[in-house]
């Protein structure tokens, strides 16, 4: 058990410090947020300085063989291991997206689950960075299964359990500061 612990921690190091992930065929699947652009400020309505409230989120071109979907969300611009905002899994291969404001609860009544923030809550933790600009990074994950008997997972506990099992992996981000 300390060994799987201290692998998922590896595998956030890694992803964290520029290492190679096993290379994934996206072939079309993308990720995207009817609630603010690519690149571009994530409203404060999903940050703590508003209701803290997940986004929505959307995605298409998902491989026919996925099997259930996994994200992560993370801070990735100050700390050498990114902070993690949002971990969520075993989304029911049928869904295309997510809708905003999740409950913060371990389990949603269509099977989903989600896991630990960064500050050890379950659910979505929105940004609250100081005056500086940060990068949010939202991770989604195509899986070629569904992961059982875990609940509440870690995002490192999470990327140890879907290694070799990702058919296709979508990225979109948003930045955010404080005035």
């Amino acid at each position: 058990m300390m060994k799987k612990a201290m692998l998922g921690i590896l595998a956030i190091g890694l992803i964290a410090c520029g290492g190679k992930e096993p290379p994934q065929k996206n072939e079309g699947f993308s990720l995207m947020s009817p609630a603010f652009k690519f690149g571009y400020p994530i409203p404060v309505l999903f940050t703590c300085n508003g209701q803290n409230i997940s986004p929505e989120l959307t995605w298409s071109g998902a491989p026919a063989a996925a099997k259930s979907f996994a994200l992560i969300s993370e801070d990735v611009s100050t700390r050498t291991v990114p902070l993690i905002h949002w971990v969520v899994y075993n989304i029911p291969a049928t869904q295309q997206g997510l809708p905003r404001k999740i409950p913060k609860q371990s389990r949603l009544p269509d099977g989903t689950q989600q896991g630990y923030n960064g500050q050890s809550m379950v659910g979505y933790l929105g940004p609250c960075p100081g005056p500086e600009t940060h990068r949010y990074v939202f991770r989604l994950y195509a899986l070629d299964f569904l992961i059982e008997n875990e609940p509440d997972l870690s995002g490192g506990r999470l990327l140890y359990l879907i290694e070799g099992h990702i058919l296709a992996k979508a990225e979109y981000y948003g930045t955010y500061r404080q005035e």
